[in-house]
């Protein structure tokens, strides 16, 4: 059996009928990638070659940051691992990490939330340059990964060893999502759905094109919204219940907008993928009985943008992971004495201001403000009396406090609890004086 990789029959030894997780604990669910479009998924070794061969107890390797937008903590750290590279190869390594995420960086949400990633690369070195199988079937190279073209007898996919790919990304600061560049100019790559890692070639202009679609998963939790498992036109019944993924359905559009259920406030939109946001009959691995938000998004097809529904859920996703709010002073939660100032950091997007509240009661002329003034008395002089917990209209018998709410006002979310969820974040201050 073979997979037709660029073509439209997808038939494999391996892959799996219908979905399904890895049952046995050594090996991994990944996903498979044509030139156009996801294909499927198999399953395949967790490690590759001799066991031990290549997993010093600590590797060791440079690590260069590429983009660092805050502290690891608050961010989303993607780590960028090289593998069949040698050490005269690293400047080659180096060009094809920046094309990646600079292709990544200008497909929304990804661009618009840019500053909610840092980015790090270590600078992997490999004995010999490129990958086992490639060109050809056969061709055996030592490299610090492991990685091998025709896994699970798949021209196309590239497999690695696991376990020595998270050491050398544990080496960064903090990793969350795992990028492996394969030194190759021939197509390939792969998916790891669990392990929060995706394998690509290079060498190749459509490999990086791998990358979005696969944090559309990991970070995005969206499903794929292409209609097969092993093959497309098969004929298959979606045979379940509501899935919890966003931007999948049982319900059409009229049932949707009647139950208010999951892209009803889309519907109608235009959305960046073209077209506009309806039900498109097939998706999550199923042919028939189940919809998508648009006709041939990123989740169905490569270098497409994500459609409107999965923009607002991976802007929500990122959110949850970072919040808002970098840091404050004094910190949340800690005592205030006035006279004092209040500070707010928070994340560098265009679309998040600040509104600041005293004992409940909004300061309007505050608004957009990052620090502000706690006064410990009237203060003096002429003009409109600035705002302070004694003022006639901000007294309150229980105390003083102030609080800061950050928000972001992003078009890309619709959903109400959404912006009150994971797009808005606050920080109260309880205030005394040098009295109390």
């Amino acid at each position: 059996m073979s997979l037709a990789l660029g073509g439209v029959l997808l038939l494999a030894a391996g892959l799996s009928a219908a979905p399904a997780h890895a049952a046995d604990p050594g090996e991994r669910k990944v996903e498979i990638f044509g030139e156009e479009a996801p294909q499927g998924f198999t399953e395949v070794p967790a490690q590759i070659g001799t066991p031990g061969k290549n997993r010093a107890a600590a590797p060791s390797a440079t690590v260069t940051p590429v983009e660092v937008n805050g502290p690891s903590d608050k961010r989303i750290d993607l780590v960028y691992l090289g593998d069949g590279f040698t050490a005269a190869e690293q400047d080659r390594y180096s060009a094809q990490v920046a094309t990646s995420w600079n292709l990544l960086a200008e497909r929304e949400p990804f661009k618009t939330y840019r500053k909610l990633f840092n980015v790090w690369q270590v600078d992997v070195v490999s004995a010999e340059s490129g990958s086992d199988n490639d060109p050809a079937e056969g061709v055996v190279k030592d490299t610090a990964l492991n990685s091998t073209y025709f896994c699970e007898g798949l021209a196309r996919l590239i497999c690695l060893d696991i376990p020595t790919a998270e050491s050398y990304a544990a080496l960064a600061p903090a990793f969350d999502q795992i990028a492996v560049v394969i030194n190759s100019d021939t197509y390939g790559g792969a998916g790891y759905i669990e392990e929060n890692l995706v394998t690509f070639s290079g060498g190749h202009v459509s490999g990086p094109e791998i990358l979005p679609h696969e944090l559309g998963h990991s970070l995005g939790d969206l499903a794929d919204e292409y209609p097969y498992w092993a093959y497309p036109g098969d004929g298959s019944v979606y045979p379940g219940e509501e899935p919890v993924e966003a931007n999948v359905s049982v319900h059409d559009a009229a049932q949707q907008t009647a139950k208010r259920t999951k892209w009803w406030r889309w519907l109608g939109a235009e959305t960046p993928d073209g077209g506009a946001i309806g039900t498109f009959e097939g998706a999550n691995y199923y042919e028939l009985g189940i919809y998508r938000p648009s006709d041939n998004s990123l989740m169905r097809t490569l270098r497409k943008p994500f459609n409107s529904v999965g923009q607002e859920e991976m802007t929500r996703k990122f959110y949850e992971i970072t919040g808002l709010i970098d840091s404050a002073a004094p910190p949340s939660g800690a005592p205030v004495t006035a006279p004092a100032k209040l500070t707010v950091a928070h994340v560098g997007i265009p679309t998040v201001s600040t509104r600041w509240y005293v004992n409940g009661h909004e300061i309007t002329e505050w608004a957009g403000a990052t620090s502000v003034d706690v006064l410990a008395k009237k203060p003096k002089g002429h003009g409109k009396e600035a705002p302070w917990c004694g003022r006639k209209d901000l007294r309150d018998k229980r105390g003083c406090t102030y609080t800061v709410t950050v928000t972001d006002s992003t078009a890309f979310v619709r959903d109400p609890a959404y912006r009150q969820d994971a797009l808005t974040s606050s920080i109260t201050w309880r205030v005394g004086d040098k009295r109390h």
